[in-house]
């Protein structure tokens, strides 16, 4: 079984990364960045321009302290905050306008925003949670983001991730899955949780994903792409999922190795990590359905 808690934490993740494990844990318990991705239905233009991330195609500022996001004149929030790395999952997804696109996971809703900003009011975005708290709250982002044309192509949903396939084939051009992980950060800013922690939490998690990815792998079309992320650390949970696939889907996709200027590349993706980016930790990986 291993060992559990905090001793148990350590160990896992000290045999994971080696070395390396020490500097990240202190990047994870440090006060967490943003990024500011400007609304343009907002019409903000910000006071205090800032250096730029190359990577991101999106309007953004960097700063060191961010006010909470506010309404303009035109009664939509200015801003959306979010770790920088996270905004990579979309830049890979490469939308187009006017393509079918699918966030299986989709709370707490950003990542959805910004398949929306893509789209731009046309096409088509199903945005997806089980949890009807997690759509409420997404549904109250898109409103306080969107003008009502550009909503009317969002459709949020309660669907399992796991068994959509059984259900729908073959129909969307993108498919984003950032699914539910190990989240390691938050579990050692909860004191609760990082005394819950067991080893199996990882293993159990990565059935999950693999169904989840499986079936993302039904319903996106031929020649359609998938982006599978996470924000864990667990190998587990990443790179072992697409090895997985590869074992599982022989012959059935392809992957695309992505490379940006922030983070580093892994045996199938990119992982994004604190203690080098000071963004993270974060990984995805491209997958094209053949």
């Amino acid at each position: 079984m291993g060992t559990k808690g905090a001793t148990g934490f350590e160990q896992f993740y000290a045999m994971m990364y080696g070395a390396r494990w020490p500097a990240i844990k202190t990047a994870l318990i440090a006060d967490k960045r943003h990024v500011a991705v400007m609304n343009p239905h907002s019409r903000y233009v910000p006071a205090h321009p800032s250096a730029h991330l190359e990577d991101l195609s999106f309007t953004h500022e960097l700063a060191p302290h961010y006010q909470p996001p506010h309404a303009t004149e035109t009664g939509l929030l200015n801003y959306y905050l979010l770790d920088a790395a996270s905004v990579l999952a979309v830049e890979a997804l490469a939308i187009q306008p006017g393509e079918r696109v699918g966030d299986l996971c989709a709370a707490p809703g950003g990542k959805s925003l910004l398949c929306a900003l893509k789209l731009d009011g046309r096409g088509q975005l199903i945005a997806n949670d089980r949890s009807s708290n997690r759509r409420l709250r997404i549904s109250r982002i898109l409103e306080s983001y969107l003008p009502p044309a550009q909503q009317a192509i969002v459709t949020v949903t309660g669907h399992d991730a796991m068994t959509w396939s059984q259900h729908q084939v073959n129909y969307f051009d993108k498919v984003l899955l950032d699914a539910p992980c190990s989240s390691e950060r938050h579990v050692l800013e909860d004191a609760r949780a990082l005394a819950d922690w067991a080893p199996g939490r990882s293993k159990s998690l990565a059935i999950q994903q693999f169904a989840m990815l499986a079936s993302a792998l039904e319903i996106v079309k031929v020649g359609g792409r998938i982006v599978y992320s996470t924000c864990a650390l667990s190998h587990l949970e990443n790179d072992e999922i697409i090895r997985k696939l590869h074992k599982k889907r022989a012959g059935r996709f392809v992957v695309h190795r992505p490379t940006f200027s922030f983070g580093e590349p892994t045996e199938y993706g990119w992982q994004v990590l604190p203690d080098t980016s000071g963004w993270g930790p974060f990984y995805l990986a491209v997958i094209e359905r053949t």
